[in-house]
């Protein structure tokens, strides 16, 4: 504990010497390609009592500010690597579809506001009912317009127990008949906001690099997945169930935890720590570098953390070693390979 603690003061006098890094961290050269993912947003929005929408009832956010937050957001992590593109954006008042053919009422719904103890509340969506349903005169059911390559992914809004998983990843050939590739459903609660959707993303992008380019190398990338297996409380201190990080040998960290964080969301720890997450910009020719971070690195908010570590995601063209070394192209599967 004492070397640690001398390798921690070391740091803080090296951050006092040469200040914290900014925010954003320093971009490598434009990616030669990108990728153009187009969406069909439906946000489920209906009609309470007198005819006003649930978003205006509950002064819940206006989807369309989040959705351009939100591409924003990527196509600056990405550095211009992402380009998400709205193909349609349907507004449908009513509920999604749950198991059975089960939709809310407004009653039952308001309900689950209070006491969401009822089933109903918290069972998901029947994802298979939502995409074969038809929504737009021209574009038909969304599974239609994923098999004719109108759009690449579908968005759902909703508010708390709609119902929506933060991703689905949909398998070829199971949900939409007819459509050979894989593809995503975002789910978003426009009780939240931007932050949790790029939150929402950050889960997407594990579930999608991690097979993509193997374990050993993605724990090189994060450093903390084991963390993920620790209970939810947070401690003053680390403890054995929390125990502290080693600051003389962190990575990027991973959407949960930062590389100086011992338990989940701590987006806000004063902890320095040396970290080669400005290395993975680099990918593959990697130095080991290392720079000291702590929260003031990215602003001390989840917000702030989300944007930081999306924007270390490798996203140079090419391969090495079979593996994609543009990393955002397993985050969007429908458009690999494309340019």
């Amino acid at each position: 504990m004492r070397a640690r603690h001398r390798v921690a003061l070391r740091m803080t006098a090296t951050i006092v010497a040469i200040g914290v890094m900014a925010s954003a961290p320093k971009v490598a050269a434009a990616p030669r390609d990108h990728l153009r993912v187009t969406t069909w947003v439906l946000d489920f929005d209906p009609l309470l009592e007198g005819g006003t929408p649930l978003t205006a009832s509950r002064g819940w956010t206006d989807p369309v500010t989040l959705d351009a937050g939100y591409r924003g957001d990527v196509g600056a992590a990405s550095a211009g690597t992402v380009d998400l593109r709205i193909a349609r954006f349907s507004t449908i008042r009513g509920y999604p579809t749950k198991p059975g053919g089960f939709e809310f009422t407004n009653e039952a719904y308001l309900g689950c506001l209070v006491d969401s103890s009822p089933t109903r509340c918290g069972q998901l969506i029947d994802y298979g009912a939502v995409l074969n349903e038809a929504r737009d005169a021209r574009l038909g059911t969304p599974c239609d317009a994923l098999r004719s390559g109108r759009i690449d992914e579908v968005w759902l809004w909703g508010g708390p127990w709609f119902g929506y998983l933060e991703y689905q990843v949909v398998a070829p050939r199971t949900l939409c008949a007819g459509v050979d590739r894989t593809f995503v459903v975002m789910g978003f609660n426009y009780e939240r906001t931007v932050a949790e959707m790029l939150h929402d993303l950050g889960h997407r992008a594990e579930a999608l690099i991690q097979p993509g380019i193997g374990l050993d190398l993605w724990d090189r990338f994060d450093g903390q997945r084991a963390r993920y297996g620790q209970d939810f409380a947070c401690p003053a201190q680390p403890d054995t169930t929390h125990p502290e990080v080693d600051p003389a040998v962190t990575h990027a960290g991973n959407v949960h935890f930062p590389p100086n964080a011992f338990c989940h969301y701590q987006y806000d720890r004063a902890y320095a720590v040396l970290s080669d997450a400005d290395d993975w910009l680099a990918f593959p020719t990697l130095t080991g570098r290392q720079t000291v971070i702590d929260s003031t690195t990215w602003g001390g908010t989840q917000l702030g953390y989300m944007r930081w570590w999306l924007g270390h995601l490798p996203r140079h063209h090419g391969t090495s070693n079979g593996v994609d070394t543009d990393w955002w192209r397993y985050v969007f599967p429908a458009r690999r390979g494309s340019q």
